[in-house]
């Protein structure tokens, strides 16, 4: 087969049988697109470049809905992407998809979980901001951010070859701020609205110490 037919194949979903992915696809086997963001072009518009292939999403399967989550604990966010089978009848034969990030551990970073008191449980509408240097970060706990899907509650934040955020201070709905100073970086903390910090390594949950908000 010539590499010409080999792709044709491929993009026209041709791998897969009828018995796998059911007689119909409601997306005409659509491969799906992961779009890199590339920064900003000279006239100054934005650039995207789908990288799907290159990174095993470009799946055929009739994706809906998207959640992102460290699944594996460590220190990035990987995608769970749900499929519609087409055929409804075929529905139990077919799974989600997980893409796993393999690149966490190259650069630091800081994973924040919140747990309200005054606020909702989950903290849903906090901010959290950080400060590394002469960069600032800034977050929203959100939910219900994706089609029929729900994104972790952790944040993520990159900190490239930062060892420590200098700085973190979290606004809850209720009003309150807490704030916190010298933060180690490559870990996951909880902060409990009030003023405390537990701090927690991963992928190892054995090893925990307190932090007190100044």
């Amino acid at each position: 087969m010539s590499a010409v037919a080999h792709i044709k194949q491929y993009k026209t979903g041709l791998f897969y049988t009828d018995e796998f992915r059911g007689e119909n696809s409601w997306n005409g086997y659509e491969h799906n697109v992961l779009l890199r963001n590339e920064g900003l072009k000279p006239d100054g518009s934005m650039q995207f470049s789908d990288v799907a292939m290159a990174v095993g999403a470009d799946d055929i399967k009739d994706s809906r809905g998207i959640a992102t989550a460290d699944f594996d604990n460590d220190g990035d966010l990987d995608m769970a992407i749900s499929t519609n089978p087409g055929d409804l009848t075929r529905a139990a034969r077919i799974t989600p998809i997980l893409l796993r990030n393999d690149v966490g551990d190259r650069r630091s970073w800081l994973a924040v979980e919140l747990k309200g008191t005054e606020s909702n449980r989950d903290g849903i509408g906090a901010v959290v901001t950080i400060k590394t240097g002469e960069e600032t970060q800034l977050a929203h706990v959100v939910s219900g951010a994706a089609y029929a899907s729900q994104q972790s509650l952790r944040l993520y934040f990159g900190l490239d070859d930062a060892s420590q955020v200098d700085q973190l201070s979290v606004r809850w709905p209720s009003g309150i701020e807490d704030k916190f100073e010298a933060i180690p970086g490559s870990q996951l903390v909880r902060i409990t609205e009030g003023g405390e910090m537990e701090q927690m390594s991963l992928p190892s949950a054995g090893s925990q110490t307190m932090m007190s908000a100044r």
